[in-house]
């Protein structure tokens, strides 16, 4: 049976927001975690700054955003950022589905942005772009070596059909690309052959469940004798989302937990909504299967819902909370490691997946999913 490669959805930048923890005031965090005398010490300086010193040319906010960057470089979270208004936003109208992507991500590594994924038929490799490209800017504004995948994924989004400039570094060239970003599309599904569903989601964000509810309805409307859901190149994004949609494959049962600081855990139940809890299903992975996709795949593999075929996923097992500051400020820090169903911590080493399958980029059939068809197809 020959399976032709599905061309996976534009993704971008893989970024996370965990909403197991709420949204809280400064207010709150500086009263309850600063005594009064390291309030006075921060005070002290601002004060003495702003009136003494003879090389200070900031404004207050400037001054106020510097002493937040710096607290945040001195606890060694390599996922804790300030997010100033204006990327604010474009990270509110990412998570809401309402932002435009080029298909691409890529990651500071060793001082430099380099491209670690583009995506099969995004804007970004039909231009011509490479994994292992450096960026060295987004629309002119110049990367340096601070930037890291948040801040690079927020310049390259906007809204959909206008374009983005990245100057690239290649082979010690420096080339020019405008690339005209597209709507994202967060699921697909379609019958394959044999009766069996296939459904594939590329985000856990705030239209993921709806998303994905109405999709399935309508792939089971269509009687699938099984299910194939694909998670390979999948961003992550918030673990609520992540319940809600592991919620229609399983019924009951612990599907993950959040473990906290000071002792504190959260444990993670299906919500009651079993839409294909009893159809055989297999969940395909790979390297680009991130956060709560692979807490998702851990999920269906390790309740015995499920199969897990392809390889193995990124390694992401921590949880950020983005955080209101006020004045349409953000910041967002990591604030749990997730434990899969068995009390996992797969970061830094990915979910196995059961039955190792890699895909061939040089052929026109889809070996991952091909495997997977075969699997549902000679289960009893």
């Amino acid at each position: 049976m020959k399976i032709k490669k599905n061309k996976k959805r534009l993704l971008n930048g893989l970024w996370i927001i965990a909403l197991c923890a709420a949204w809280f005031g400064i207010g709150w965090v500086a009263n309850t975690r600063l005594g009064n005398t390291d309030l006075k010490l921060i005070n002290a300086a601002y004060q003495l700054i702003t009136s003494e010193s003879l090389f200070n040319d900031q404004s207050s906010r400037e001054l106020a955003y510097g002493a937040i960057r710096g607290m945040l470089s001195s606890i060694n979270d390599p996922y804790a950022e300030l997010i100033e208004p204006a990327a604010a936003k474009d990270l509110i109208d990412t998570f809401a589905g309402k932002t435009g992507v080029i298909g691409l991500y890529a990651e500071n590594q060793g001082g430099q942005v380099v491209v670690l994924i583009v995506f099969p038929g995004g804007p970004a490799e039909i231009a011509g772009l490479q994994a292992g490209d450096v960026i060295l800017s987004i629309d002119g504004r110049p990367l340096d070596k601070d930037s890291d995948s948040s801040e690079t994924g927020l310049l390259i989004r906007g809204a959909p059909s206008t374009p983005v400039l990245l100057e690239i570094q290649r082979d010690g060239k420096v080339l020019d690309y405008q690339i005209t970003r597209q709507e994202r599309e967060f699921v697909a599904s379609r019958m394959l052959s044999d009766g069996i569903g296939y459904i594939t989601l590329n985000a856990f964000n705030a239209v993921a469940s709806q998303q994905m509810k109405h999709s399935l309805q309508d792939l089971l409307e269509q009687k699938p004798a099984a299910l194939v859901w694909d998670l390979r190149n999948n961003e992550g994004g918030d673990m609520q989302a992540a319940q809600e949609i592991l919620s229609f494959f399983i019924e009951d049962g612990l599907l993950f937990t959040a473990e906290l600081t000071q002792d504190r855990s959260v444990q993670f139940f299906p919500k009651g909504d079993p839409l294909a809890a009893y159809l055989p299903m297999v969940v395909l992975i790979d390297h680009s299967s991130y956060s709560a996709a692979e807490t998702a795949a851990a999920a269906i593999a390790e309740t015995g819902r499920g199969r897990t075929v392809g390889s193995n996923s990124y390694g992401k097992g921590l949880i950020q909370a983005t955080l209101h500051l006020g004045e349409d400020t953000l910041l967002q820090m990591t604030i749990a490691k997730w434990l899969s169903t068995g009390g996992e911590w797969y970061h830094n080493r990915g979910v196995a997946p059961q039955i190792q399958v890699i895909d061939d980029p040089a052929t026109e059939v889809d070996e991952v999913l091909q495997k997977a068809v075969q699997t549902l197809l000679a289960s009893p």
